[in-house]
């Protein structure tokens, strides 16, 4: 099977597009409001637990409760808010938001 030829793009192309994602999530992940949001999720024994279902869980996933959306001149003011605009949920919880987010999208 043969590999799709992309185009190439003078200026921001897709492939650029999708590497300042990736850079700003990173610079993102270390943020203290990401931190302050991990903080909030700590139970007293040690364990973290979801905002959302109140369960223990072994990693929590820090959302935006407003979807940060594409890449374009705001991106950075939406990607970048305070923690009481994020939550941190267990994967569960993570992944129905998504989908919910993602079929909401769709129509």
């Amino acid at each position: 099977m043969a590999k799709k030829k992309v185009e190439k793009v003078d200026g921001l192309g897709p492939k650029e597009i999708a590497q300042i994602r990736v850079a700003l999530r990173k610079v993102w992940s270390w943020s203290h409001a990401r931190r302050l949001v991990i903080k909030r999720c700590e139970g007293k024994g040690g364990f973290s637990f979801c905002e959302k279902c109140k369960k223990r869980a072994p990693k929590i996933f820090v959302d935006h409760l407003k979807k940060c959306g594409e890449v374009d001149d705001g991106y950075i003011r939406r990607l970048f808010v305070s923690s009481d605009k994020m939550q941190g949920l267990c994967n569960k919880c993570h992944n129905k938001k998504t989908k919910w987010e993602k079929e909401k999208d769709f129509y």
